[in-house]
C-alpha cells in the first residue's frame, strides 16, 4: 500500500514514511491512500477495503450475489458498458498506481460508511474521482443500458460526502458533481479529476458517501450510481 506521510512539528515540516516506531513518536499526521494494497488470491477486485487508520465498509447478499459499499478494484474494463462491468473504471490508470475503489450507492439497504479507527481531529482534504465505465456509457449511450437514458441539458451526478461526527450524527457535506450538464456544461469526470472536500473537518466518527441522479424513474435512480476513487487526502490529529 503506497502511503506518503508528514509529521507536524511547530514551524517544522519534516517528510517520512510512517512505520511503528513513528507512530509513537507523534500524535499528527497527513497522509495520501492511493488504494495500492495487494487484492488477495491475484483477483482483479475484492469487496471492501482498510488501512491502519479507515475502513471502507461493504455488504453482500449471498442469497442475490448483490453487493454495496465500496470494493477494492483494478479492472480498467473501458468497453463493457452493462452490469457485467460493475468494477470497471472509465480510464486507463488509476491516479497514482494500478488500484483504486469503487463505491456503489445502494439507497435501500443500510449507508456504508468510510470509519476512522481511532479518536481523533480529522480532515479530509482531496480526493479524486473517476466515472466507473457502467456510469459512463449509460450516461453517454443509452443503447447500452436498456432503463437509463443518455444525458441531456440540466441532468448531473452528483457525489455528496458527508462528515459523520462523533455520535455518528451528520455533519458538513460536500456536492461533487461528476457529471454536470447543467447551464450549457458538458463535464464528465474521466479524468481523475481531484474534488475538494476540506469541509469535512471536526471530531469525526467517519464519512458517508450519497449519490444522486436527475435520471430518475417509477422505482429510484435509473442510471447506475457507481464512483471510483484515489488519492484519498487526510490529517488527523490523536485527541
Amino acid at each position: 500500500m503506497k502511503r506518503v506521510f508528514a509529521i507536524l512539528l511547530p514551524a517544522l515540516f519534516v517528510g517520512c514514511a510512517l512505520d511503528e516506531e513513528g507512530l509513537n513518536d507523534t500524535n499528527s499526521y497527513s497522509a495520501v491512500e492511493s488504494f495500492e494494497e495487494t487484492i488477495a488470491g491475484g483477483e482483479n477486485y475484492a469487496l471492501g477495503y482498510r488501512n491502519d487508520y479507515l475502513k471502507f465498509e461493504h455488504l453482500y447478499d449471498e442469497t442475490y450475489g448483490s453487493w454495496g459499499g465500496f470494493a477494492h478494484s483494478k479492472c480498467y474494463d473501458m468497453e463493457d458498458g452493462t452490469y457485467a462491468n460493475q468494477y470497471g473504471v472509465y480510464n486507463t490508470k488509476a491516479a497514482s498506481g494500478d488500484s483504486f475503489l469503487v463505491f456503489y450507492y445502494d439507497s435501500y439497504n443500510e449507508p456504508c460508511d468510510v470509519l476512522c479507527h481511532y479518536r481523533g481531529d480529522y480532515t479530509f482534504t482531496t480526493v479524486k474521482l473517476n466515472l466507473s465505465t457502467y456510469t459512463y456509457k449509460s450516461i453517454t449511450d443509452e443503447d447500452v443500458n436498456y432503463y437509463a437514458r443518455a444525458f441531456t441539458d440540466g441532468d448531473y451526478l452528483k457525489v455528496t460526502f458527508t462528515a459523520l461526527l462523533e455520535d455518528n450524527t451528520e455533519g458538513n457535506s460536500v456536492d461533487c458533481y461528476v457529471v454536470d450538464y447543467r447551464d450549457g456544461k458538458r463535464f464528465l469526470a474521466t479524468n481523475w479529476d481531484a474534488f475538494d472536500i476540506s469541509a469535512l473537518s471536526g471530531n469525526l466518527s467517519g464519512i458517508r458517501l450519497t449519490i444522486e441522479t436527475t435520471d430518475i424513474g417509477e422505482y429510484g435512480a435509473n442510471t447506475p450510481l457507481y464512483i471510483c476513487l484515489d488519492d484519498l487526502t487526510y490529517t488527523v490529529t490523536f485527541l
